[in-house]
């Protein structure tokens, strides 16, 4: 599906400046495979750039753990500690992107370095709401409730923030979604490990319907956008650390 640049520019002025924006680059959902002496291992990867500051999530067999790394042009970085059967490895991975493709080297402790490949993770996986390797490892979030950090990614155009402040009563959620235009009511359902929120932006060009799904994994909300059905964007939630 194609994007409407006006729809999808009018979002971004809804929710967050253009100049916190950064080329999105290796920002967004991968399925990487790590080829091992053992055979191919697949993991799940999700990306938030800010700056040149990378964050996200690594998820496989071994669960969920959190990343951190940076990001230079085509570039990334990242390292995560996994505990596996009870040992602390880092994997640090150093790899190129190149469209929706991605390929390197990642490092496993000190049991040696392994070349990987990946792709961007399907959309329709998400926008479906079905779980991904990245929302579903580890034990699902239960409790909705509380303050969070939104990262929202369009595919060539950038990264913009926002924060929400949910309350989750049974199978309902309410609460409100905050960015740089103002503050937006937002009301919606959680079905197992699905979310959904429904809310409007008020934009140049008037009223903005859009519909958030995601799938609830153990440290985050991972889905996708739906932009009053004109085009997707990829978003993550967070929740926000206690001040």
């Amino acid at each position: 599906m194609k994007y409407s640049i006006g729809i999808l520019a009018a979002f971004v002025l809804a929710c967050s400046p253009v100049a916190a924006f950064a080329q999105s680059g290796a920002a967004g959902s991968w399925d990487l495979t790590l080829s091992t002496p053992q055979g191919n291992t697949p993991v799940g990867l999700t990306l938030a750039l800010t700056g040149d500051k990378l964050s996200g999530e690594l998820s496989g067999p071994m669960g969920a753990v959190p990343v951190a790394g940076t990001a230079a042009g085509n570039d990334v970085k990242v390292s995560a500690e996994v505990n596996i059967q009870g040992m602390a490895l880092t994997f640090v991975f150093d790899g190129k992107v190149n469209g929706d493709a991605m390929d390197g080297n990642v490092k496993v402790g000190d049991f040696g370095e392994f070349p990987f490949t990946g792709k961007r993770a399907a959309a329709k996986a998400a926008a479906a709401a079905a779980p991904t390797a990245a929302a579903s490892a580890g034990v699902p979030i239960t409790d909705l409730n509380g303050k969070w950090d939104i990262k929202l990614v369009i595919p060539g155009m950038g990264e913009m923030p926002a924060t929400a402040v949910l309350k989750q009563d049974g199978g309902k959620v309410t609460g409100t979604l905050n960015g740089a235009a103002g503050e937006m009511v937002l009301a919606g359902t959680v079905t197992g490990t699905t979310v959904k929120f429904d809310f409007e932006a008020d934009t140049p060009q008037g009223k903005l319907p859009i519909t958030m799904t995601g799938v609830i994994g153990a440290t985050s909300v991972v889905g996708k956008a739906s932009i009053a059905g004109m085009g997707e964007a990829d978003w993550t939630a967070t929740r926000a650390a206690v001040q």
